[in-house]
């Protein structure tokens, strides 16, 4: 019995890990390799955070390139995934070719500095000590911004698509999700990156005591929380769609059911942009609250 052609393959969705890995692989393996490559950094990083008592603001050397490591391995795989559902024409064209050798690139740049300076215990972000660091900063904003990007380009490339393998919600699903990444994620992450005291809002610049895996603070407002959400419109939103397909309602009623969710999704982000900029946490912790800001207070004290 002879297998299906190749192409017959490709117009269905892999029904298994291993079919998965394999299109993944085919589709991009700059993104593909690249993504992987990170997540088995991110590993032995973790060892590290296990093993090396270091600390910087309270927390392991570790813990950021740690973080950095996991989210943009999955921000490239996730690129990888959505990549799959175009025709291999569309596929090899200038704009997905640019957008993945880009997103590895600025991928790849951001994670090795911020781990290099993890490994020095010297800060990556807001680290204007020298023309070099402020160089440096400078670089890793527009690297993030680049990264942050091709989600919009591959949210045109897809919507243009008549051959895309999704259709319906999914598609747009995948589109607005990808288009929301862009607006929220970029548009907070560069508020965050240009505020002088850092990611905390009415706090010492300590990240001690923070939520598990995230670290967002639990007695200050956190500017980190607002990013996160946005960032990963991409993965949330499509996920809505991908839920709200298997109820199998009619594709207007479907549609604007997952409107309504984008809507909320954005409200509950700009919620927490709020929130942080209040200087209130995502998940207070009361023990430390009233401690931190009375340390802040004496703080400001002293320098008159």
């Amino acid at each position: 019995m002879h297998t299906r052609s190749y192409a017959a393959r490709r117009d269905t969705w892999p029904k298994t890990l291993a079919g998965w890995l394999a299109q993944m692989r085919d589709t991009s393996a700059a993104l593909f390799w690249t993504g992987v490559a990170l997540l088995v950094m991110s590993c032995f990083t973790l060892i590290l955070l296990q093993t090396d008592t270091r600390l910087f603001q309270g927390v392991s050397v570790w813990l950021k390139p740690w973080k950095f490591q996991v989210s943009v391995g999955i921000y490239l795989l996730t690129l990888c995934v959505f990549l799959m559902g175009l025709p291999e024409a569309e596929r090899r064209g200038f704009w997905v070719h640019t957008l993945a050798r880009t997103a590895v690139f600025c991928g790849v740049f951001e994670v090795l500095y911020i781990s290099w300076q993890g490994m020095l215990g010297l800060a990556s972000h807001f680290n204007r000590s020298s023309e070099f660091y402020i160089a440096m900063y400078r670089l890793m904003g527009v690297g993030a911004a680049l990264l942050t990007t091709s989600s919009l380009v591959l949210a045109a490339v897809i919507a243009r698509s008549v051959r895309y393998r999704a259709a319906g919600v999914v598609k747009l699903g995948i589109v607005v999700g990808l288009v929301l990444t862009w607006v929220l994620g970029l548009g907070f992450g560069a508020y965050m990156s240009a505020q002088p005291t850092g990611h905390l809002v009415g706090a010492l610049v300590t990240d001690t005591g923070g939520l598990p895996v995230v670290n967002w603070s639990r007695s200050a407002g956190d500017l980190r929380v607002p990013h996160f959400f946005g960032i990963h419109a991409m993965h949330f939103v499509p996920l809505a769609a991908w839920l709200v397909s298997l109820t199998r309602l009619k594709d207007t009623s479907a549609r604007r059911l997952l409107w309504v969710f984008a809507a909320a999704y954005v409200a509950l982000t700009v919620a927490t942009f709020v929130q942080a900029g209040a200087g209130n946490p995502f998940v207070a912790n009361s023990n430390n609250l009233e401690t931190d800001k009375l340390a802040v207070l004496a703080s400001h004290m002293a320098r008159f």
